[in-house]
């Protein structure tokens, strides 16, 4: 008898620890984006090379592959004003050459700097991003305008391999496919923009692609082809007081249509991580005119860890979605490609319901008077969902909701608005507790039921 309920007691703490392992996803495979810049960048060709300190007072132009307007390099540090700078054709010869290291590029600067007053820069053919820069090289752009015609890989700012562009007062517009307003890639960059106005129109464009670190301030962007904002594997995208709209459409067979997406290739691009995205005193829209208007949720992550912080942000969308956490066909292994998401909102206002798949998890905070009106994993998934609500938050239900637990500091209950629908978790604590004590007394208690039964 003493030697079955040692068992038993042992089994119980065994079966608990393994349930508090499964919480915790297995990621994809590490992934390193590489963040060594290789190229060969001796036999790049431009109009005008710039190693030293020079000023460009007239305007140029390149029309041949695999050439730039301007080439700044080495000890380089360019001032360019009231000029027009036109890649007016000449394709990339290698996409990812264009892509990763920037060439053809109308103004490349490759570990030097360059500081833009007023310029005006058109780009008309395909890999000719009209700003990149590499190799930890800066650009520093005050007004001016922005014009990319190119059919594919064409973006407006690019930054890679810890690149960094500074933009204010600019206003840009592309209009290929995968041609993004602000973007980074191999290598990471960063690409920051006050006051600019950003437009894309073709598929894959979002106003946002980040490998890097993107910042948008007092900014307007439109996407009509894509998402708003798109980040890749352990990056970020930062919002502020500012105003984005898209048609949401995807980019693969339309499993990744939304608003904002979170997600982890595995193609190299990115290393894995945790995504982040945050938005403050800002509004995001997909467009009523779109044809994924009633299917694409606000937010989708897939295949990676994520972080999602909001504070007064209006949305406006028309699937009923609000979060979609899941695993695709098209990255990852099935099974272990779903995503893992903590979202934590002040003050924020959510209608809207959350999806989760079986091999998903999510932590939602709610802060600071925020509100939430909507379902929780209806499809009863056994998918992870955590939620901590504090007293001056609520919670209203639409419809029949399925979590793992509730952490509420009001310990009434009163902020959790049921209605006539069932709300059901396993595991529930108040006044701030976070669980792990439960854990604790659990083990405790079962190891001095075994010294007194021995």
């Amino acid at each position: 008898m003493k030697s079955t309920l040692i068992i038993l007691s042992l089994l119980a703490i065994i079966v608990s620890n393994q349930e508090n392992q499964n919480l915790r996803r297995l990621q994809p495979g590490q992934n390193s984006g590489s963040s060594t810049n290789s190229y060969d960048y001796s036999s790049i060709k431009a109009t005008q090379s710039v190693t030293s300190t020079d000023t460009i007072s007239s305007s140029l132009e390149a029309s041949a592959a695999d050439t730039s307007v301007v080439y700044v390099s080495g000890s380089g540090n360019a001032t360019i004003g009231l000029v027009t700078l036109s890649k007016t054709a000449g394709d990339s010869s290698n996409t990812e050459n264009s892509e990763f290291y920037g060439v053809n590029a109308a103004l490349l600067v490759n570990g030097a700097t360059a500081t833009l007053t007023n310029t005006i820069i058109t780009t008309a053919a395909k890999g000719a991003n009209a700003v990149f820069a590499t190799n930890s090289g800066t650009i520093t752009i005050n007004g001016g305008a922005i014009t990319s015609t190119g059919s594919s890989s064409a973006r407006g700012l690019d930054a890679t391999y810890g690149g960094t562009i500074i933009a204010s007062g600019l206003t840009i517009n592309t209009s290929g496919g995968s041609c993004a307003s602000l973007a980074t890639d191999r290598g990471e960059g960063t690409v920051s923009c006050t006051s600019c106005t950003l437009t894309t129109g073709g598929a894959g464009s979002p106003v946002i692609y980040s490998t890097g670190a993107i910042s948008i301030t007092d900014s307007t962007g439109t996407a009509n082809g894509a998402q708003m904002v798109v980040v890749e594997g352990k990056n970020s995208a930062t919002v502020t007081s500012s105003t984005l709209k898209c048609t949401g459409v995807g980019n693969r067979n339309n499993v990744d249509k939304c608003g904002v997406m979170i997600y982890q290739s595995q193609s190299g691009d990115a290393d894995d991580g945790i995504g982040s995205f945050t938005a403050t005193n800002s509004k995001m829209e997909i467009l009523s005119s779109s044809s994924v208007y009633s299917t694409a949720p606000m937010f989708f992550v897939t295949n990676t860890e994520a972080t999602i912080t909001l504070s007064n942000v209006t949305f406006t969308y028309g699937s009923g979605i609000f979060l979609d956490i899941e695993g695709t066909d098209e990255w990852g292994t099935s099974g272990s490609n779903g995503g893992d998401v903590t979202m934590t909102v002040t003050g924020q206002t959510i209608v809207g319901d959350i999806v989760i798949d079986d091999y998903s998890s999510l932590t939602l905070n709610l802060k600071s008077s925020s509100s939430f009106t909507g379902t929780i994993n209806a499809a009863k998934s056994s998918g992870t969902i955590n939620i901590v609500i504090d007293e001056s938050s609520t919670i209203t239900l639409t419809g029949n909701s399925t979590i793992t637990k509730l952490t509420n500091s009001d310990s009434t209950g009163n902020n959790i608005n049921t209605g006539d629908y069932s709300f059901s978790y396993s595991d529930s604590s108040e006044s701030g507790s976070d669980g792990k004590a439960n854990y604790l007394q659990f083990y405790v208690l079962n190891l001095l039921l075994i010294i007194m039964i021995l």
